[in-house]
């Protein structure tokens, strides 16, 4: 059994089907640009931690393996190449996202000690904030990764006896505090984090450039 399993929940990039609240802005096809971006940016952070194996769970089937194949060869960085050829592929099971975070938090502790479960709409999820996760499961059964909007960009756990995330409201304000409710209601523990910030509109993701324009002036 490995210490922890770092799972990456991401939506199939489809243009017209991903980070929708951007289409008005940018259009299908540049949303759907920035999709990638999102899911190859975090990709490559769980490769690089190396702290366990790391699994991309898909909301939906590919119809076409081979074209996955391409997607990913294309979004792995060489240097990560190596991790990334024991990367396991999952598809989501459940009702809703709170049924599927669930299932998967089970299935990765059936394998691990820990397990990390992050989304793909998080740029600034560092192999530190990571770390800083799995730390705080050695105090805790469960780790949040609050985000600025209300939600939270990372949860953690190493035992979710009794939890259950389905039947809550998503995409609110109230996220966080109706999930560490949940968390008490099942006895169990938890920390947070220090707060984050994800990419949902046309304001998160100007934020995003000018961030990312700042990091390529520091390097130059």
């Amino acid at each position: 059994m490995s210490e922890c399993c770092l799972i990456q929940f991401a939506k199939r990039p489809i243009a017209g089907l991903v980070k929708t609240r951007l289409i008005p802005e940018l259009g299908a096809a540049r949303a759907l640009d920035v999709h990638e971006a999102l899911l190859r940016k975090t990709l490559n952070v769980l490769l690089e931690s190396d702290f366990g194996p790391v699994e991309l769970w898909w909301d939906a089937h590919w119809d076409d393996a081979d074209a996955m194949q391409r997607f990913l060869i294309a979004t792995v960085e060489p240097s990560h190449m190596a991790q990334a050829r024991k990367l396991m592929i999952r598809y989501q099971e459940g009702a809703d996202l709170g049924e599927r975070m669930s299932h998967a938090l089970e299935e990765g502790l059936r394998q691990s000690q820990k397990t990390l479960l992050v989304g793909s709409d998080c740029p600034v999820i560092t192999p530190d904030y990571l770390r800083q996760a799995m730390m705080a499961l050695d105090r805790s059964d469960v780790v949040l990764g609050p985000a600025e909007d209300g939600g939270y960009v990372l949860i953690g756990a190493r035992n979710i006896t009794s939890l259950s995330l389905c039947g809550m409201a998503w995409g609110v304000e109230t996220v966080l505090q109706a999930t560490i409710e949940r968390l008490g209601d099942a006895g169990l523990s938890h920390q947070l984090l220090p707060v984050s910030w994800d990419v949902d509109d046309y304001s998160d993701y100007l934020r995003w450039r000018q961030e990312e324009e700042r990091s390529h002036s520091r390097v130059d």
